[in-house]
Order: C-alpha cells, then structure tokens, then sequence
C-alpha cells in the first residue's frame, strides 16, 4: 500500500463511512455497523478503495428497498447489525452471506474487473433471508 492508498483509506474512514452509517441508520430506523477489512482493500491499488462509493450506493439502496415499510424495518433489525465487507482477487471468493446478524460481502473490486452486488442482488437475498 502506498501513500495514495493511504490517504484515501483515511478520507473513507473519516470522512465517508460516518456518513454513510448514517444515512444506513436513518433508512432503517435503526443502527448498523459497517465494518471494512482495509487491508483487503488497500493491498492491490487504489481501484477497490475508489470503487466503494459504488458498493456504498448499492448496499443504501438494498437497506432502502428492505426498509420501505415498518414490516421491512423490524425484519431487518431482527436479522442484521453489522454489513462486512471484505475484497478480493479471486473470482470465486465473491460472495455474501446472512449469519449471526452480519451480511457479509465479498467482491471483486481489484485489477481490471469489477464483480460486485446490485442493490436489487443484495436485497433479493437478505428478503429471502428474513
């Protein structure tokens, strides 16, 4: 990781995952912890940290879909406290996983692919889930 990796993995951490929290937690009533696995994100380029504003926009637009009614907010808090995330090389590792109240996500954001969850994937998931 080089310094670019690290001032921007700071900016996230100070600057966009608060606030990210935060519109999480006013869509779903609700707090929920984002947890990142930094190292995941910052071992290839700057490619996985610069792309999480798109998997940040898709997992708010998964809470929103969920949380659209009362019915969608208790089920979700029933179920789900914290979203992990976590990025790979390996296509094969890309996954996600509903399990003692943590979503846990992995993708593909490094090099020149690009795998990751739709807003619709993650909720037609977690909906089964509930």
């Amino acid at each position: 990781m080089g310094l670019a990796e690290k001032r921007l993995a700071e900016e996230i951490k100070t600057d966009k995952l608060p606030a990210f929290e935060s519109k999480l937690n006013e869509k779903a009533g609700y707090p929920i912890k984002v947890n990142i696995d930094w190292a995941t994100f910052t071992a290839f380029d700057q490619y996985p940290l610069s792309r999480l504003d798109i998997v940040f926009d898709d997992i708010e637009g998964f809470v929103k879909k969920i949380c659209q009614d009362d019915m969608g907010k208790e089920a979700l808090k029933d179920k789900m406290a914290t979203i992990h995330l976590t990025n790979t090389d390996q296509r094969d590792d890309v996954k996600m996983e509903l399990k003692d109240n943590i979503l846990s996500l992995n993708f593909q954001l490094a090099g020149d692919t690009f795998s990751s969850f739709t807003d619709s994937q993650i909720a037609a998931y977690v909906e089964k889930q509930l």
